[in-house]
């Protein structure tokens, strides 16, 4: 008899003992998550609570748990860019109706989460907006603009993976501006020399053309064009029966050109004589027709 009462007391004190210590991990294992919680340490707070869960089935563990596989999604989301599963997350521990002292430790968290992301997801939409604006001016070849814009855009900071992919974006656009701009002035300045080459070529084309005008005009006239000055300045046909004939050089160098006519006296024999017009000068080089005698 005093055999059973010593085993059944033993039994007793080693049930007491065994959850006396369970209740001591359960209560350390919840205070420490609590602490990681505070500290956003959310991947440390899942293994505590879960450690807690293991020691002791409560609701207390399981919400907390649950609480902070959520926050933790939404911070995730909140990284990756997926700002409405980042809020809708957030907004179902933030509009929570439990009453536990780890909603008290979330709530506020819960709202910084939801401000970022709609502050985060306006900014990032405003950047590629932006982005937008410097494609269409680098497109214009409007280079320094476009350039300014996704320097901007470049030089903004944050640990966002959508931001993050914005800004690297805009990193290539900004050198490709800036390639862009060095060959467009390359190919400006070729262009520039071509237009110059050609405006001299022209120039000098002009310049001999005139040259060979002045020559023209300084060379003198032969005597076959010095007797169709004469028939221009008398205004004689080429069909008539008058002769323009050049006769020989005076002392000041003129052509002396003789026109005449000749007279049929006799129709039959066709014996005729000669009528003179006139005796006009020739100025070779001035090209001056005047009549010799005056």
């Amino acid at each position: 008899m005093k055999q059973r009462n010593l085993f059944f007391y033993i039994l007793i004190f080693a049930m007491m003992f065994l959850f006396g210590c369970t209740s001591k991990e359960y209560k350390s294992n919840m205070e420490s998550g609590i602490e990681a919680l505070k500290k956003e340490q959310y991947s440390d707070a899942i293994s505590f609570f879960n450690k807690a869960l293991h020691e002791k089935n409560t609701e207390e563990a399981q919400l907390a748990l649950d609480l902070s596989k959520q926050i933790k999604d939404s911070v995730a989301a909140l990284e990756k860019g997926e700002f409405e599963t980042a809020i809708s997350l957030a907004e179902k521990i933030k509009n929570s109706n439990e009453t536990s002292k780890i909603l008290d430790i979330l709530k506020p968290k819960a709202e910084k989460i939801i401000e970022e992301a709609e502050k985060t997801s306006a900014a990032l939409k405003e950047m590629e907006s932006e982005l937008e604006s410097g494609k269409a001016l680098l497109e214009e070849n409007k280079f320094d603009e476009a350039f300014a814009i996704f320097k901007k855009i470049a030089e903004t900071t944050s640990n966002n993976e959508k931001i993050v992919s914005v800004t690297k974006n805009a990193e290539q656009f900004m050198n490709q501006a800036a390639a862009a701009k060095n060959q467009y002035l390359q190919e400006q300045e070729k262009k520039l020399q071509e237009e110059r080459q050609k405006a001299e070529e022209a120039k000098k084309r002009k310049e001999e053309q005139k040259k060979a005008e002045e020559s023209k005009k300084s060379r003198p006239i032969s005597h076959t064009e010095a007797e169709q000055l004469v028939r221009e300045y008398l205004k004689i046909e080429n069909t008539s029966n008058v002769y323009v004939e050049y006769d020989h050089d005076n002392e000041k160098g003129e052509y002396i050109i003789h026109v005449y006519e000749i007279v049929i006296s006799d129709s039959e024999t066709k014996e005729g004589h000669t009528s003179t017009w006139g005796w006009y000068a020739v100025d070779p080089v001035k090209k001056v027709v005047r009549d010799a005698f005056e």
